[in-house]
C-alpha cells in the first residue's frame, strides 16, 4: 500500500510516516515547506520521499 501523508513537518505526520515504514508500507510525505525540516532523528521519515505542496492550490 502507498499513502500520501500531509503535514509531515508536524508531530502526527512524522509519527504516521514512521509507522508506515515500520509496517513495510510506502509513504510520501507532504507539507508547505520546500524540504523536510523535521528533527534529523535518523528515523525513516527523513529518508522517505517528500513533496512540497499546498493542497489548496488549484
Amino acid at each position: 500500500m502507498k499513502a500520501l501523508v500531509t503535514g509531515v513537518a508536524g508531530q502526527l505526520g512524522h509519527d504516521v510516516m514512521n509507522e508506515l515504514a515500520k509496517r513495510g508500507f510506502e509513504g510520501v510525505g507532504s507539507d508547505l515547506a520546500p524540504e523536510y525540516a523535521g528533527m534529523q532523528d535518523g528515523t525513516a521519515v527523513t529518508t522517505m520521499p517528500y513533496l512540497s505542496m499546498d493542497i489548496t492550490d488549484p
